[in-house]
């Protein structure tokens, strides 16, 4: 590996840990929505917002995995 590869690599995995935190935050949202909407209709609406969100950043992970060379393919 060259140092070209070894900085695209350390770019994207910034951008994945990035990504993964977005998504910590979005679980811990969806759960909060969950457990409040009895009593809050529109909690269901933005747990539902945070499922589309981590599917979006699950699916920028994966492409950054096999863009940065994580993957071996």
């Amino acid at each position: 590996m060259t140092g070209v590869d070894n900085d695209r690599a350390a770019a994207y995995g910034m951008w994945i840990a990035l990504l993964s935190l977005v998504s910590l935050v979005c679980v811990i949202g969806i759960a909060w929505a969950e457990l409040t909407s009895p009593g809050h209709p529109g909690h269901r609406l933005l747990g539902g917002g945070l499922i589309g969100v981590v599917l979006l950043a699950y699916s920028f992970i994966l492409l950054f995995l096999r863009k940065g060379g994580f993957t071996g393919v």
